[in-house]
């Protein structure tokens, strides 16, 4: 399968395209340009001209698979995008891979993912994992601790909105998963102003995961828990999602 035929069938993808998937990896050297040629111009173009299929989701996930580091920007400003346009990337599933595929690319300059996360016209589920994609490679030591205690402090006052919003269950799990006791009473004050839905979280998860974050750092939750680990193999990770399952298929009949 040539380079072009790869993208074709990346765009057009009815199920989990694991030939292509494969072929893409066989050929990494010549699908990295013309894969991130191919986010360049998405976002080149004027929202009302950006096309409903793309092979983005996809070269998404294999530019983590193969830790990128040049792929670092130019996802950045991807999943800047209004939340329109992330959403038609990547639908749902994005919740659920973008800080593991961010971590994997990190490139060693926070500032892309500040970027993210202080633009309010950014999708809010996205700023929150961009939170723990920071927490992540902090933990991995390839973030100085000192920057992200700077930052998660700061972001107390500068983060918008100052309203319920679910960048802040990120804000308050980046805090926790570093083990930052010192920010505990900023942390207190975000729920006690509601800044934090009362019905996905309580303070008393937080301070659990805290307790967590300070007597095993990077640690999961649970054994198989693979929520903040790097994103691994494309076809693998992704053949588990309920999309991409027979069941899936069956359920649309």
């Amino acid at each position: 399968m040539d380079a072009r035929g790869i993208l074709h069938e990346l765009t057009y993808a009815e199920d989990l395209p694991r030939d292509p998937l494969r072929a893409a990896t066989a050929q990494r050297a010549q699908m990295l340009p013309l894969f991130l040629q191919e986010i360049e111009t998405y976002l080149a173009l004027e929202p009302a001209a950006r096309p409903k299929r793309t092979p983005l989701f996809f070269i998404f996930h294999l530019l983590g698979e193969w830790r990128e580091k040049a792929a670092y920007r130019p996802l950045t400003r991807l999943l800047r995008l209004p939340g329109r346009d992330v959403d038609t990337i990547f639908g749902d599933g994005i919740t659920t891979t973008s800080h593991r595929v961010m971590a994997a690319v990190f490139d060693g300059d926070p500032e892309p993912l500040y970027d993210i996360i202080l633009d309010r016209n950014a999708e809010e589920f996205i700023r929150s994992s961009m939170y723990e994609a920071l927490a992540m490679v902090t933990l991995w030591g390839e973030l100085d601790r000192a920057l992200a205690g700077r930052f998660l402090p700061d972001a107390f006052m500068d983060l918008l909105p100052q309203a319920q919003n679910f960048v802040w269950a990120g804000w308050q799990s980046a805090i926790a998963m570093l083990g930052m006791s010192d920010l505990r009473i900023l942390v207190k004050k975000a729920f006690d102003r509601g800044f934090i839905d009362s019905h996905v979280l309580a303070f008393d998860h937080f301070e659990q995961d805290l307790r967590q974050g300070i007597e095993r750092p990077g640690e999961p939750l649970r054994p198989d828990d693979h929520e903040y680990t790097l994103f691994g193999d494309t076809i693998e990770e992704l053949s588990g999602w309920y999309c991409f399952t027979e069941q899936y298929d069956e359920d649309q009949v």
